[in-house]
């Protein structure tokens, strides 16, 4: 196992958690005896509810109450996507569990991973997808062992070592991070996916103007990649750019109807712009959608 993940800075006590395997303890535990840090950062998806447009369609009045309006579901939402009978039976389990995050079915997902890395250690896209939930989970410590071992399976891929290193500074172990990153940006100068795991750096180091104009980029090109126009999202709101950030956070729901943590942020913002009602909507969709 790398020296890179260390015993005093890995951040999660596997006993924490509702599933464990055989395999994750045995890659993991000697390495990870540190209490659980803080979720502070990834959406997590979750689809169960969906938005009240009119209530974000409406942000600049703060007369006229609330306005509930369900959202249509589109197809690609209501059902599942089907998995191409051409897939390997490995691609047809790792097509289930991305479906199973998608229903927000995180626990079930993580089995699934286990289950393959139980018959295959050396299967790649397993780890990455693992520990890209875990990240997205806030599990940064499970996250940063799942793309160390994704590393050592293939050490010159730009993706897994920029999110090795948004990883890291989820643990504030900034130098770890800028040295996996710049090695991310050395393999491939003009990746989207690089100069969003920077824009995550910056904002978890709490430089927030730095990010802000990293992932405005990234959004710009990709309005689909929904982690970046959050973090834009909260950069904008640390910054004070209140109507900017509810604009970007709309953009976040409308891609993810269930990010809870949107919705958390939506009651910051509506709380700034002295709206305790629409504040308080948003606070209780928030908790209604944390169901971790």
């Amino acid at each position: 196992m790398s020296s890179r993940l260390s015993k005093t800075e890995a951040d999660i006590d596997l006993a924490t958690l509702s599933i464990q395997g055989d395999l994750l303890e045995e890659m993991y535990r000697e390495e990870t005896d540190v209490d659980e840090v803080s979720i502070e950062s990834n959406p997590v998806l979750v689809l169960e509810d969906f938005v009240d447009e009119a209530i974000i369609d409406d942000a600049e009045s703060t007369t006229n109450g609330l306005h509930t309006f369900e959202l249509e579901i589109t197809e690609a939402e209501s059902r599942d996507a089907e998995i191409p009978n051409t897939f390997s039976a490995y691609e047809q389990r790792l097509a289930t569990a991305a479906q199973l995050v998608g229903k927000g079915l995180e626990e079930e997902a993580i089995l699934v991973y286990m289950e393959i890395l139980d018959e295959d250690p050396t299967c790649f896209q397993a780890h990455f997808d693992l520990g890209s939930l875990y990240d997205d989970l806030g599990y940064h410590g499970l996250a940063i062992g799942c793309f160390i071992m994704a590393d050592e399976l293939d050490s010159n891929n730009p993706q897994v070592l920029a999110s090795l290193g948004a990883a890291y500074g989820a643990v504030s172990r900034f130098e770890d991070a800028d040295a996996e990153l710049q090695r991310a940006r050395e393999l491939n100068p003009d990746s989207l996916e690089v100069l969003a795991k920077e824009g995550l750096l910056a904002f978890r180091k709490g430089l927030y103007a730095d990010a802000e104009e990293g992932l405005r980029e990234v959004c710009k090109n990709d309005p689909d990649h929904v982690s970046a126009h959050f973090y834009r999202g909260e950069s904008l709101n640390r910054l004070g750019r209140v109507e900017e950030a509810l604009m970007v956070m709309r953009h976040v729901i409308e891609r993810q109807p269930n990010n809870w943590r949107a919705y958390h942020t939506l009651g910051m913002l509506f709380d700034k712009k002295h709206d305790p009602e629409r504040a308080a909507e948003m606070y209780r969709r928030a908790q209604d959608l944390n169901v971790l």
